[in-house]
């Protein structure tokens, strides 16, 4: 399969399942099945699905609060990484938050995600700061941010 075999999409309730089976295989501390339904339901215009052969691949979802955008979560099935489908689900979000008047986006990701840090350095996004115990398991989290909108 190649990036262009994917189709990116907004959120719909039956991507829901498969949303949460990504999410599950790519963070111990997922998002349960409720918070991402309420979220596709309050904020479609921010919630990504990237769609391969009527397969959910990827997800990307974002929240926006006047001119700041916040990605709250991005994955990739495991077995399809690294073939340009993040980079594309990233690329509909920004986009779709530059559009509703975002000049930048934060996201947070764990000190130890070194794969992660380096993609979101590869969309431009820059450390911001370190976010002590952010996660569960006690572990930091480092805030990142990229300018989108404007001067």
């Amino acid at each position: 399969m190649s990036s262009a075999d994917i189709e990116i999409t907004k959120v719909r309730n039956e991507f829901l399942q498969a949303i949460c089976e990504i999410e599950r295989e790519s963070f111990s501390e997922p998002y349960p099945h409720y918070i991402l339904a309420a979220m596709a339901m309050e904020t479609p215009e921010t919630f990504f699905v990237a769609v391969s052969n009527l397969r959910v691949v990827g997800y990307v979802l974002a929240s926006l609060n006047k001119d700041s955008g916040h990605i709250l979560s991005i994955a990739v099935r495991t077995n399809l990484r690294r073939r340009g489908i993040g980079s594309r689900l990233m690329a509909a979000i920004l986009e779709a938050l530059r559009k509703k008047g975002a000049q930048h986006v934060m996201l947070e990701v764990r000190m130890s995600n070194l794969d992660a840090r380096m993609f979101y350095e590869k969309l431009g996004f820059t450390e911001a700061g370190r976010v002590r115990a952010y996660y569960r398991d006690g572990e930091d989290a480092l805030k990142m941010e990229s300018r989108i909108g404007g001067c």
